[in-house]
């Protein structure tokens, strides 16, 4: 059996609440969470708003794709100032992170499963981008070598690699 992060979602959320120092704002909604069992995707919507209201105040207007589980990615920004911008991203994320993380972790990967190659090969089969037969060993010889037997750029393959820690963009994406 695969390893998992906890049992479940609200222990999940209570070692958050113990270990990654969540703002305020953030702690009220985890514990609304533990309490509901799971994130209440108002919040998560709260706190990409306050993300991005942030980051327009530093002078960035990022663009993000939502996926089909109600996930926002960023895209990559244009060359610019990527110094400042890191800067806008870590002040930002104060707020917003941690909710940013556990929701992720609910819409993507409701097993808990430790393993983010288990994650990615778990979604990538769900929407028929591998076999059934597809390994943690095909995973890591295909990731190694940047040959995947699908496109990595198809929006909902990049979605299910990038939802578990795989981020795979075309340049001007």
């Amino acid at each position: 059996m695969a390893e998992r992060l906890a049992g479940s979602l609200p222990e999940v959320f209570q070692k958050s609440l113990d270990t990654l120092n969540p703002s305020l704002v953030e702690r009220e909604a985890i514990e609304r969470a533990i309490t509901a069992g799971r994130i209440d995707p108002a919040d998560y919507e709260a706190a990409h708003l306050r993300f991005v209201q942030c980051m327009a105040q530093h002078g960035f207007h990022p663009t993000f794709r939502k996926t089909p589980n109600g996930y926002y990615i960023q895209l990559p920004y244009a060359p610019g100032d990527l110094e400042s911008e890191a800067s806008a991203n870590h002040e930002c994320s104060r707020d917003n992170a941690v909710i940013g993380y556990l929701y992720n972790l609910q819409q993507s990967n409701p097993d808990l499963l430790a393993d983010q190659r288990l994650r990615a090969i778990q979604c990538l089969k769900k929407y028929g981008f591998i076999n059934a037969e597809y390994t943690v060993d095909d995973f890591d010889r295909d990731s190694a070598a940047d040959t995947f037997p699908f496109d990595k750029f198809n929006e909902q393959a990049n979605n299910c690699l990038f939802q578990a820690g795989y981020a795979y963009f075309q340049v001007g994406q």
